[in-house]
């Protein structure tokens, strides 16, 4: 019995002891992860770099510690990492802490791996994979409904939107993170949302409206005693004064910016704000001062491979040699800049064509299935009659009743088979048209934009010693509509393929119409009052549908911005609802240039070409409307127009309306 208790407590030890050094292993790395954690939060960076340094170091090789603390600290290092300005160096350890997040299946540290993924690739100039890391990471957190980490996601979405120009989708994007941060009551977000929405007012040469913002960041900032981010705020002020001409205001601000990055060792940002000292220096013709700031800022950008910034100054150094009188010089600086540019552009429209391409071949791969389908169908219709004819051959005394049964068996085999047959046609005539459009659209609207942009730049970069300031200044802004077009143009071409293939599917929920036109109407505002028009809102507030918000903002967008395009000066466009039991009439109108009563009725039909619709000269590219009919009909609603040439036109759309308690 005695030896029996002893190997008992032998097998218990033997297993005890080892638990007690994992629990002691796992609690030491859970300590220092604390740590760290609590010197974040002080702000003691540095120091919290050398314990994560150390961290990685002793566990990182250890198979039994916890992978999630693991992770976190790849994460950590990587932004240790991006604060000494090795942006790129960042990005192999991020992928290991995603790679851990996603074997361990934590969701919330999987979309926190996503974001810190984005801001790197965004840093580095890769923008289209910093918008497909943050998309990844704002599918996650609205699945985990983790509103802060929502709003930072649509926050950085927004930030990639507005350096690629594209300024009212970014304006949307900050405006809905915005109204996150509020609702949550998080008042360091709405810091940077308000920041994020005055740089994009800035860019819009809306300077009033961007001072308005950025001043109420900064007194957020100062009210929560936060040095870093009122550097950041000093310095986007100190750009705005710089562009309203208010140099000694702008150059004041700047320093006071460079300086409070220059102590926390923020070397990005330290090149952004000698950027622009350097141009503040520039337009108030203090010339040797601003090169020597552009030097710093260029050489800066260089060691962190900031790849905006490095164009930017660039381009600025251009036109400081220029003034100069330095021809020679200008032009190198001027096609280092190109030559940026053009590695970033590029990326991008490599992504954007291999989706063409893999749309393409999808639609060839369903044509030849249908084609194969159309085949077996009347290779069965041909068996049939075989079958029918030798039943008749070899029928004796019963040939009669046979025959009747062999011919109604017959009569409803062959119409089940035509029925099949024509609905096989109709699907290969709609692949057809589709086709056909997308064959149009690369050989005319795609080649036209896109050679218009190649012979305006070939001239510009033939003639540029030849070419005044008026001539630069006429060919950049034909190369700025050029690529306005043609970046709508490949977003309307990216939702078609979306809503064609069955990716775009409406997520249905109650929809107030008057928010959503209140924001419609500021967002056009200013593009009304350049034409005198007088835009009209009567939409009660009481007025619900039950619709997708996104393909709804599509819809009303693309209708309210038509109008205001074919609206003369001193005109009005309307937009009222209407509401009764079951649906809701909105009625979007203008007095415009109207259309012809025969084109009407192909306004919405993807086989027309819409060059040939109307005799205005502002021609679309043919989706617009298609989307706006696709979108309505995937929301159970219908879409028409009314025009008369010369009248206005009146565009309908019904939706089914939210049914409240009493309708029950």
């Amino acid at each position: 019995m005695t030896g029996w208790w002893l190997k008992l407590f032998l097998i218990m030890w033997g297993i005890t002891i080892p638990l007690m050094l994992l629990g002691n292993k796992n609690h030491t790395a859970q300590e220092l992860m604390a740590k760290i954690d609590s010197l974040e939060s002080i702000m003691e960076y540095g120091e919290a770099c050398i314990h994560t340094d150390r961290f990685l170091k002793k566990f990182s090789k250890q198979a039994d510690i916890d992978q999630k603390l693991k992770a976190r600290a790849y994460l950590k290092n990587s932004l240790c990492i991006r604060s000494e300005g090795k942006n790129r160096e960042s990005i192999p350890l991020i992928d290991k802490a995603l790679a851990i997040a996603k074997e361990i299946k934590d969701s919330a540290l999987i979309a926190q791996s996503y974001r810190e993924l984005g801001y790197s690739h965004t840093i580095t100039g890769n923008y289209q994979e910093g918008l497909h890391a943050f998309s990844n990471a704002l599918n996650i957190d609205t699945r985990l409904d983790d509103l802060t980490s929502v709003s930072l996601s649509l926050n950085a979405i927004g930030k990639i939107h507005e350096m690629w120009k594209e300024f009212d989708k970014a304006l949307d994007f900050f405006f809905q993170s915005l109204e996150i941060s509020l609702r949550i009551d998080n008042l360091s977000q709405v810091a940077i949302r308000k920041a994020s929405i005055g740089s994009v007012y800035k860019s819009q040469g809306n300077y009033e409206k961007a001072l308005e913002y950025l001043e109420k960041s900064l007194e957020l900032e100062i009210e929560m005693n936060n040095q870093v981010r009122k550097g950041y705020r000093l310095d986007q002020i100190g750009e705005v004064y710089t562009l309203i001409k208010e140099y000694a205001k702008a150059e004041e601000v700047l320093f006071s910016a460079l300086q409070i990055f220059q102590d926390n060792k923020i070397l990005v940002s330290e090149s952004i704000a000698l950027n622009h000292i350097a141009l503040n220096y520039m337009l108030s013709n203090q010339l040797d001062l601003a090169l020597q700031y552009y030097h710093k800022s260029l050489s800066i950008a260089e060691d962190v491979d900031f790849n905006n910034m490095m164009q930017k100054n660039y381009k600025e150094l251009s036109l400081l040699k220029e003034k100069y009188g330095q021809f020679d010089k200008a032009l190198g600086y001027y096609r280092q800049f190109v030559a940026l540019k053009d590695s970033a552009y590029n990326e991008q429209a490599r992504q954007q064509l291999l989706g063409f391409q893999v749309k393409y071949e999808s639609e060839q791969k369903e044509k030849e299935l249908a084609i194969l389908n159309q085949e077996r169908l009347e290779q069965e219709l041909k068996l049939n009659n075989a079958r029918q004819q030798r039943i008749i051959m070899w029928t004796g005394i019963i040939v009669l009743l046979i025959s009747f049964g062999a011919l109604y068996s017959r009569f409803h085999i062959k119409k089940r088979a035509q029925l099949k047959l024509a609905a096989a046609n109709r699907q290969l005539s709609i692949l057809n048209q589709t086709k056909n459009k997308f064959f149009t659209i690369l050989a005319h609207d795609l080649k036209n934009p896109i050679y218009a942009f190649r012979n305006i730049s070939t001239s510009v970069y033939d003639n540029f010693s030849e070419l005044s300031r008026e001539d630069i200044s006429y060919f950049t802004r034909e190369l700025k509509l050029s690529s306005e077009k043609l970046c709508s143009f490949l977003d309307e071409l990216l939702k078609w393929a979306a809503s064609l293939t069955g990716r775009l599917t409406p997520n249905i929920e109650p929809v107030e119409l008057k928010p959503v036109f209140d924001k419609l109407i500021e967002l056009y505002r200013p593009m009304a009052e350049s034409k005198n028009l007088n835009l009209i809102l009567d939409v009660p507030k009481d007025h619900y549908v039950m619709a997708d918000c996104n393909m709804l903002d599509t819809i009303f967008r693309n209708i309210l911005s038509n109008a205001i395009k074919f609206t003369p000066e001193q005109g009005w466009v309307k937009v009222e609802s209407e509401k009764n039991t079951n649906q809701v009439h909105i009625r979007i109108a203008d007095n415009g240039i109207g259309i012809d009563k025969q084109d009407v009725a192909r306004l919405f039909h993807i086989c027309n070409d819409p060059s040939q619709i109307g005799n205005s000269k502002e021609k679309g590219m043919g989706l617009g409307l298609f989307l706006c009919k696709e979108f309505t009909d995937k929301n159970q609603g219908r879409i028409w127009a009314e025009s008369r040439l010369g009248e206005g036109s009146v565009f309908h759309i019904v939706l089914p309306a939210k049914l409240s308690s009493h309708d029950l």
